[in-house]
């Protein structure tokens, strides 16, 4: 049984490991640097929204049958540091691409950079829900949302810093070495990461029993949990409504020319709004639901459609990227966390793995849409289809309940 003094240790720890992590995936971010570094490549527009499609492609499939496999192991950590270099190591290999490769064969640099890519973010897929569920045994239950926004709010700080010395990067140094200096900053705060993760204390657990029938069961959770069910088609609109967003850089560079220095700086407003807002609202959604946090997190994205679909200047759209960071930091904080207050302890990994399907599946194919219709009718058209998507969606959220049992003892 964990100690108190246990749940602080892993609080501290774990707040570190999640902070190093944001920092590597903050600096190699799949809505800034990866699509600029793809760009430089020659990536189409379809290409570009590749990369969040994989992203979350990664993310939601293995998820979805690793719910199973999570349930069947009564240490998740040592699973989870087996698993997470498969998730790390390739951006080393991304780096090496950089500094070796590209001035050889620049077709061939891209194509090994999306399966890169596809590796990191299946491996993703594979340890997420393992490791919600073990967040979930060795974090206090109190404190997961603070949990969060410490991990995700550090990390984001952290990035600032990073993002800044990828703009030094990019600015001092010629294509590609100067994207390799990025990624080798990825896989770095990606190591160190690994450090604190494996400083987790966790206990042996009882196996629970399985339903024999998973894929039956997981319909099953769908027909007969209500709330559930309508907070699963809300998080479907919401991760379609993230299609715009994905195309906020390529706009900017096409539209409005900027340079790659003024990107990374758009990255780092990014990363500023997210680790503000993270550290509002991990104590938020403690005390008032992860659904508030959510609707909060909507209204963000609502008004990041808006600004840069009236917006014509590449300094308005600092903006769009600080509010898409608001909208960011709320998922990471709120959209996690409500899933694991889904279920009961015998169903918690299926509904892990399963909210975490539904919140992911349909951002993968809506980029690779989101292309095509930017290279048909441009991007206005796409930041619109976008705002009406995540409007349903903020209709849709306000018709959930909210999912956690409130005592007396935790609203005083």
């Amino acid at each position: 049984m964990l100690t108190k003094k246990d749940y602080s240790f892993n609080f501290i720890v774990g707040s570190l490991d999640y902070a190093f992590f944001s920092l590597g995936t903050a600096v190699a971010s799949i809505t800034t640097l990866l699509p600029l570094f793809a760009r430089n490549l020659g990536a189409t527009n379809v290409e570009i929204g590749l990369i969040p499609a994989l992203y979350y492609l990664g993310l939601s499939i293995p998820s979805l049958f690793n719910g199973l496999y999570s349930s069947r192991i009564d240490r998740k950590l040592t699973f989870i540091l087996k698993f997470t270099l498969m998730e790390r190591l390739p951006y080393l290999g991304i780096a090496l691409i950089a500094f070796f490769l590209v001035g050889i064969n620049t077709s061939f640099s891209l194509t090994l950079f999306f399966l890169l890519l596809a590796v990191s973010f299946c491996a993703m897929g594979i340890i997420t829900p393992v490791w919600m569920e073990m967040v979930g045994k060795v974090i206090d239950p109190l404190r997961k949302g603070a949990f969060f926004a410490v991990g995700n709010g550090v990390g984001a700080l952290m990035g600032i810093w990073g993002s800044r010395l990828a703009e030094k990067f990019i600015v001092k140094y010629p294509f590609a070495k100067n994207f390799g200096y990025c990624f080798l900053v990825t896989i770095g705060a990606m190591l160190i990461s690994y450090i604190f993760l494996a400083l987790t204390r966790e206990e042996k657990e009882k196996l629970l029993k399985t339903p024999s029938h998973y894929i039956k069961s997981l319909f099953n959770i769908l027909k007969k949990d209500r709330n559930f069910r309508g907070f699963s088609v809300a998080r479907i609109f919401l991760a379609m409504g993230v299609m715009g967003g994905s195309f906020y850089t390529v706009h900017t560079l096409e539209n409005l020319h900027v340079t790659g220095a003024i990107v990374a700086r758009y990255n780092a407003v990014f990363l500023a709004s997210q680790a503000l807002s993270n550290f509002i609202w991990g104590p938020l959604g403690d005390r008032k639901g992860h659904k508030f946090v959510l609707l909060l997190g909507c209204i963000s994205l609502l008004a990041s459609n808006l600004v840069a679909i009236t917006v014509k200047s590449s300094t308005g759209f600092f903006l769009a990227f600080a509010l898409f960071g608001i909208y960011w930091s709320a998922i990471w904080v709120g959209g996690i966390a409500i899933i694991i207050d889904f279920g009961s302890k015998e169903l918690k990994s299926m509904y892990i793995g399963l909210g975490y399907f539904i919140s992911t599946f349909p951002s993968f194919f809506t980029p690779i849409i989101g292309g095509k219709i930017a290279d048909f009718y441009g991007y206005q058209k796409v930041f619109w289809i976008s705002l009406i998507i995540n409007l349903i969606a903020f209709v849709l959220l306000l018709g959930i309940k909210e999912p956690r049992v409130f005592k007396e003892s935790e609203l005083d």
